[in-house]
């Protein structure tokens, strides 16, 4: 199993779409720190007390969607190329196959996103030194930031297992990135319409309860912090244990 995660943790790093999104996620780092500094000052002063907590929240959904599109594209990839065959003839156990991509995955979509929100923070220094206004920040605030930040990263490794799960379910990138959208059309919306009592229970506010940019304001409807963080890992379990289940059913080649 070790040698397994280890060849795909290699296989993932070295891929040329990795570092591609790898590359893109610099750009969009990149950009937001020029913008956020051009765009603050004179009356729009920069708090960072209250800027950055929200710029890690909005950069968790970018993540997120990075790291769903990291896991289903690893397996969608293999499948397209027929390199799942081969790799089944040296590993024939299906689920541990697909419980080591699962991990590999979830493993690069926290650490890349933790490295992310780093750039991220250094980028919005500038404005913050140019253009800060507000309290000192205390080590309680610092703390935090950086227990926001480990929520964000986990929250990028759960959806890229998912995305590994929904390929295998799919057979295929399209199909993962299909099934994504479905969920998130027809489920999430209707659970919307249909009122706060079911939406509460999805993927999208149990997402925003464990994010929880501000610990002291809840998500109308959602949940502790905690509860919302074990209600995910029993999701992305669950579906990666389905997954599994599907893969040892069906005839690959």
């Amino acid at each position: 199993m070790i040698d397994l995660f280890a060849a795909d943790l290699h296989r993932i790093l070295w891929r040329p779409f990795t570092r591609a999104l790898a590359a893109v996620v610099l750009v969009v780092i990149a950009i937001t720190g020029v913008s956020v500094y051009f765009q603050t000052g004179g009356g729009r002063p920069f708090t960072t007390l209250t800027a950055l907590p929200a710029g890690l929240g909005d950069a968790a959904a970018l993540l997120t969607l990075a790291g769903f599109v990291l896991g289903a594209t690893s397996l969608g990839a293999d499948y397209a190329s027929r390199a799942l065959t081969t790799l089944l003839t040296w590993e024939p156990r299906r689920a541990r196959v697909l419980a080591a991509r699962a991990a590999a995955c979830a493993t690069v979509a926290a650490c890349g996103s933790l490295a992310a929100l780093a750039l991220l923070c250094v980028a919005l220094v500038p404005a913050a030194i140019a253009h800060g206004s507000g309290a000192v920040p205390t080590g309680t605030w610092y703390l935090s930031m950086a227990a926001l930040a480990l929520r964000c990263a986990l929250l990028a490794a759960a959806v890229s297992a998912i995305g590994v799960a929904c390929a295998a379910l799919g057979r295929g990138t399209g199909a993962a990135l299909a099934i994504a959208a479905l969920y998130l059309i027809a489920v999430e919306r209707t659970a919307s319409a249909v009122g706060l009592w079911l939406s509460r229970w999805l993927f999208v506010a149990l997402a925003q309860s464990w994010v929880a940019t501000d610990p002291s304001s809840t998500v109308p409807g959602g949940h502790a912090i905690v509860t919302s963080g074990l209600l995910l890992l029993l999701a992305v379990l669950a579906l990666l244990a389905l997954a599994s289940w599907a893969l040892s059913r069906r005839d690959i080649a």
